[in-house]
């Protein structure tokens, strides 16, 4: 894929997640903090694991590429242990259970609307 149609895609998708998180502003603190079970993250939880990722990611990436002497190339190419990872984090029709790092789980966590706030700020960022 050409490198430019990549990004414009990575874009376009992410403009699509900030219009769904800005409609779950709507939504009241119950709908929110409802859980399937006690061991299952309810959305606030779910977008507050993001952010915890996105704290440490971020920053890391931004500092990665103002710093990097490579130019950049007109074909994207994924590398191979990269590519394995962004493919293990697709959505699949069957809930893809993984295991997190304990300080990124925020299960039981008291959250309130302030996860989207955080969140769609990360995603402007």
């Amino acid at each position: 894929m050409q490198t430019e149609q990549f990004i414009q895609k990575l874009l376009s998708e992410t403009e699509m997640i900030i219009s769904q998180v800005n409609q779950l502003k709507s939504y009241d603190l119950a709908q929110l903090r409802w859980r399937e079970s006690d061991a299952s993250w309810n959305v606030l939880e779910c977008l507050e694991h993001l952010n915890l990722y996105g704290d440490f990611y971020l920053p890391v990436m931004e500092r990665d590429i103002r710093h990097s002497s490579s130019s950049s190339e007109a074909e994207f190419k994924s590398g191979m242990l990269g590519g394995y990872f962004a493919k293990s984090m697709l959505p699949k029709g069957k809930l893809n259970k993984m295991k997190t790092f304990k300080d990124k789980n925020p299960l039981n966590s008291k959250l309130d609307g302030a996860v989207l706030d955080r969140f769609l700020e990360q995603q402007d960022n």
